[in-house]
């Protein structure tokens, strides 16, 4: 089912920073939707909604897919006053209000460094860290000094199905975990109302670490750093002021990754007693 235009509409009237919401049945990313509406001058709080993307893309150029009418493809221009190298830090922004949609509707949530959201496959039991699955990504693109584009994605009633088999163990959907069908409007209302409220805030010079850390849920436990140059293994500590992931390696030494993937399957070492806490 597409999204309906009326309910759109009296969205933005429940929710006033969203300045205008720009619907369409199909686009092929859009990010790149919101980015031509901000080089054409369109105001901060404007979003791009689309019920399908052929070609939207996540992090590192990988592509993310949206099949119509079974998740949620958004994207919301801003134009921080924060200084430029604040901007990444919108991730986390984008990070939490996904997070608190989600836990909105019922359903355990959390994140993974840097931009991954992520939930158990079943609401009633709590998972090894392996098990969490990725149900939706971040990707932030910056246009500075004028102007940023957060896109988040979210998959909504994806069934098990329709995900290819390789990453059945990987991917989930929001249905899927709380096995019964999940209304995209209820997700969506609670995403745009989370962002506008968390970013107004972080634009005033709020800070955002701490609270997104705590929505992490690989603190704490063995972890494997995917990077250019190789992997790395250890503790998840912590991060720092900038959103870097602290590790502790086998050796004792700690290392800061700023860019890398984090593999929660790679490395079985000791791990301290941690869960995913509510941001």
């Amino acid at each position: 089912m597409e999204w309906d235009p009326e309910e759109m509409r009296q969205l933005t009237e429940e929710i006033p920073w969203i300045q205008d919401l720009y619907l369409y049945p199909e686009v092929g990313s859009t990010n790149d939707v919101a980015r031509d509406l901000g080089d054409m001058g369109a105001p901060e709080g404007v979003a791009v909604l689309a019920d399908a993307q052929t070609r939207g893309r996540g992090r590192a150029g990988r592509s993310w897919w949206t099949p119509p009418g079974r998740a949620i493809a958004l994207s919301i221009l801003v134009r921080p006053r924060r200084p430029v190298a604040d901007w990444p830090q919108l991730a986390m922004v984008a990070g939490l209000a996904a997070v608190e949609a989600v836990q909105g509707i019922g359903c355990p949530a959390g994140l993974k460094w840097p931009n991954d959201l992520m939930i158990p496959p079943l609401i009633d039991e709590l998972p090894s860290l392996a098990a969490w699955r990725k149900a939706g990504g971040i990707l932030v693109e910056s246009f500075p000094p004028a102007f940023g584009v957060i896109g988040i994605g979210i998959n909504v009633n994806i069934s098990p199905e329709e995900i290819p088999l390789d990453l059945r163990e990987i991917v989930g959907s929001l249905s899927q975990t709380l096995g019964r069908p999940i209304p995209r409007l209820a997700v969506l209302k609670g995403l745009l109302r989370a962002f506008a409220s968390l970013y107004p805030e972080w634009n005033a010079g709020a800070h955002m670490v701490e609270r997104w850390a705590a929505a992490l849920i690989m603190l704490g436990r063995p972890v494997r750093i995917l990077t250019p140059e190789g992997a790395y293994e250890g503790i998840a500590e912590g991060m720092d002021e900038g959103g870097g992931l602290r590790v502790r390696l086998p050796d004792g030494r700690e290392r800061r990754f700023q860019a890398g993937e984090v593999s929660l399957r790679g490395w079985t070492g000791p791990a301290k007693e941690a869960m995913p806490r509510s941001p």
